[in-house]
Order: structure tokens, then sequence, then C-alpha cells
């Protein structure tokens, strides 16, 4: 069984049907801060459990055999409007999650980092980014992700083994909808107004 952290957010809850297509049992772990309606036509699916991931308890873990973390604060804006949660969820929950995992003997163990570490957001060369390229995290929210991942690195042998996933740009359907994603926006407000809105005279770029 799969355990997903964040299973009925913008990722998870697209993550847990792809799983479930997969044949793989799974069960969601999420606070509901949007709801339920990423994952309420599947709840018959699988199992769900609500709860803070800042406050975890051990018994979530019980016949699981892989860990996905999706959860916790997602971008820019949130971070920086609560710094200590943001730091609580995506550090140290972060952190509990992975050392229960381990305490379990669950060695599979994903997290969802952020390509906003580099932070070349706005102008820089054109130069493909890989794990050897040195990383620049300025805001709340990209520190967070790179603590998160230096924690976990730290944590590897060879009966533990994390997987970093520093993703680009996220875009496109999903049951828990966001539109504060630069490709969603651009897709909204060019069938809703007919164009759409470029800042920084086009040369902020995103991968």
């Amino acid at each position: 069984m799969v355990l997903v952290v964040g299973g009925a957010g913008y990722v998870g809850s697209m993550l847990v049907r792809e799983l479930l297509n997969k044949g793989y049992a799974v069960r969601t772990f999420d606070k509901f801060y949007y709801g339920d309606r990423g994952i309420e036509d599947i709840k018959d699916r699988i199992e769900v459990i609500q709860g803070d991931m800042r406050n975890i308890d051990s018994s979530i873990f019980e016949d699981i055999n892989a860990v996905i973390n999706v959860g916790g604060l997602s971008n820019d804006p949130t971070a920086e409007y609560n710094p200590k949660a943001n730091y609580e969820m995506n550090v140290v929950a972060t952190k509990n999650l992975a050392k229960l995992s381990k305490k379990r003997g669950i060695k599979r163990f994903i997290f969802a980092s952020s390509c906003s570490i580099y932070d070349l957001g706005f102008g820089g060369e054109d130069v493909v980014q890989n794990e050897e390229v040195k990383v620049n995290p300025k805001a709340t929210y990209s520190r967070s992700k790179y603590d998160a991942e230096r924690i976990l690195l730290k944590m590897v042998d060879e009966d533990f083994s994390p997987v970093i996933l520093r993703k680009g740009t996220i875009f496109g359907f999903s049951y828990r909808m966001r539109y504060d994603l630069v490709v969603n926006t651009f897709v909204k407000d060019a069938l809703t107004k007919g164009k759409i809105t470029i800042f920084r005279g086009g040369e902020m770029w995103r991968p």
C-alpha cells in the first residue's frame, strides 16, 4: 500500500488516481485545507485519513510499503504569508515523515521538492539544470524545500532510499484545480479574456 501525504491536493488528487490505475492500494493523509473535492468521487476506493502533517501518528504507516509526500505549502505567497507554518510543514513534517518511514522499515520515500531552489526565473543563461548545478534558494519557500532535501539525503543508507523530485512548472487539469500556476493562468485568461498578460518584458521563464 502507498501512503500519499497531501493526497487531495492539486498533484495528490491526480497521483492517487494514477496509482489506483496502476493497481496500487492507496491511503491518503490530508488536512483538507481546500476541502476534499479532489478525491470525493474515489473515496470508496482508497483509505482516507484527515489530519495535520505536523502531527502525524505512526499508526498511519501500518501496512505501508512506500510514502509519497506531496503535502505542505506549495508556493511563495503562502510561504511568505506564514513562514513558521511553511517551515513546520515543508521541513519539520517532512523530516518526521521520513524518520517514521525509516523506523517502520519503509525503504521507498518520495519527496516533492521544486525547481524553485535554482532561482533562475529572470534572465540568466539558457543552461540545463541538473543535480550537479549549484542551487540558489533565495525565498522562504525554496529554502524550505532545499532544507528538507538536505535532511533527507543525510538519512540515506542501505535500508532507506529517498527520492527527491525537483519538479518543473506543473500545469493542467486536476480534480483540485489551481489557477495560481502560470500556465493554467495563461490558458484561463486566453479562454475567458482572449488575451494573456506577460510581466517584466517577457524576460521571466520557468522550466
